[in-house]
């Protein structure tokens, strides 16, 4: 083909690709603009329940996730709170009450120990057996012995005497000298009597003696009558645990050695430490009889176990000297022991712990400043962000099945403490509000987490939460 004629069909062809981009470009210009979006379409892509997805405000659970986080809530209504002042205390035995010391009531050789460390005794136990050296008891003894029998030989002639006199054979002189002389002997015998018992027998034991006739060589040395607490009743015995032992078998001792240290904790005493300033609030307590909350342990920061750790106690005295070195005052609050376990052992002794122990730290949460008809919530219930301070309600209505929404909302707290937070009024929260109380915290990781991600991870009415 002439080439001429191939550069004819190449402009021809040209002009026409021209053409056609003229008119596609005209055609786009006067095309009419796309419409804007509808008051409709913008509302299918607000939330709902009236917030924004994307702000970041809002948390979604579902309710496994719920349960397992073991999240409370709390209705909110208005409450009466009486602010704690925490102050440091011990437990404490109480003076001449809780130890009680056995002493050995004669001299002796320790022939057998019935106890042992932590057994739980009572009145009347044997706690040790003791063979009798001791030489002043062991003349007693015989002399009461021999009272007796002089007793008795002045008894029997009497006896003869008697209807001999009655019949006029021998002179009525003759029975009263022995009458006389009966009643000489009556007095050696309660003389000796009483000597026995001053030297360390008991009445029982005693008694023994002049029934037998016979000398006491071993006595069981028991747990014997000790002050009664007024607070004990017959359905709360005097109990001893066997703090420590003293001595062994074959050990030779004198009379008031110590042979064991036993302690009664059914009642026992907590010892605070006030300033001046406090002391006249501590004075309006005890006046009034109002109860202080005492916190064992670390229960302040535990609220699942706070029911077994928290107790109330009044104060019993509030102690008339300053201590020379600090200066503060000691207070003294009476504590109701508990028994936390006895265990029975082989033998059938029973050892017994219990729950409350001397020297024990405790924190006395003494009530102070007073708030009326305010929203009282847990500390763990706050979550602070920078200078905010804020918490989670949980929103009700269009909420899908199966899950839970809540919503961060800001508070005005006008006072907290270890355990406790008040919420103004006047705030966002209104009366009825459903709020998180506990795992707070793990919830605003979750917020920030399900925000960072351009939501919580599904989808519904055809956007992402």
């Amino acid at each position: 083909m002439p080439r001429t004629i191939l550069l004819r069909i190449a402009i021809f062809l040209s002009i026409a690709i021209a053409i056609g981009l003229i008119g596609y470009y005209s055609g786009m210009q006067h095309a009419p603009a796309p419409a804007p979006p509808t008051e409709a379409a913008h509302d299918d892509h607000e939330d709902e329940h009236g917030h924004d997805h994307g702000s970041g405000e809002v948390v979604e659970l579902t309710d496994t996730a719920f349960a397992n986080l073991k999240i409370a809530v709390k209705t909110m209504r208005g409450e009466t709170y009486i602010s704690p002042l925490t102050i440091p205390g011990e437990v404490v035995e109480i003076p001449g009450r809780s130890s009680f010391t056995v002493a050995a009531p004669v001299g002796g050789n320790i022939r057998s120990v019935n106890v042992d460390a932590g057994q739980l005794v009572h009145l009347s136990d044997p706690l040790f057996t003791l063979d009798i050296v001791d030489e002043p008891v062991l003349s007693a003894q015989i002399d009461l012995l021999d009272v007796l029998g002089q007793i008795d030989v002045t008894r029997a002639e009497i006896n003869r005497l008697t209807p001999l006199a009655q019949s006029g054979a021998i002179a009525g002189k003759a029975q009263l000298e022995f009458q006389y002389q009966e009643q000489k002997l009556q007095s050696r015998q309660d003389a000796r009597i009483q000597e026995l018992i001053a030297r360390g027998l008991t009445t029982s034991q005693v008694s023994t003696v002049i029934e037998k006739r016979e000398l006491i060589k071993q006595i069981d040395v028991l747990l014997s009558e000790v002050p009664r607490d007024s607070d004990s009743s017959e359905q709360d015995p005097v109990s001893f645990v066997v703090e420590s032992l003293d001595i062994h078998p074959g050990m030779t001792i004198q009379r008031g050695t110590s042979l064991a240290r036993l302690a009664d904790h059914r009642y026992l005493y907590i010892r605070g430490e006030a300033f001046e300033q406090d002391v006249p609030r501590l004075y309006e307590l005890e006046a009034n009889h109002v109860p202080v909350e005492v916190q064992f342990g670390h229960s302040h920061q535990d609220e699942a176990h706070r029911n077994y750790a928290t107790r109330s106690a009044e104060i019993a005295y509030i102690d008339n000297h300053a201590d020379e070195t600090t200066g503060t005052f000691f207070f003294y609050l009476r504590l109701k022991n508990e028994v936390a376990a006895d265990s029975l052992l082989l033998d059938q002794s029973v050892t017994r712990q219990w729950r409350f122990k001397p020297g024990q730290r405790v924190h006395l949460m003494l009530p102070m400043d007073k708030y009326e008809d305010q929203f009282v919530l847990p500390r763990e219930a706050l979550v602070e962000e920078g200078i905010e301070t804020f918490v989670f309600q949980q929103v009700f209505g269009h909420v899908e099945p199966g899950m839970k929404e809540f919503q961060k909302v800001p508070v005005k707290v006008i006072h907290r403490d270890t355990n406790t937070a008040v919420i103004s009024r006047d705030g966002d929260i209104r009366l009825g509000d459903t709020i998180v109380v506990t795992h707070a915290y793990q919830l605003y990781l979750e917020m920030l987490s399900q925000a960072g991600s351009g939501g919580g991870g599904h989808d519904h009415h055809g956007h992402n939460h």
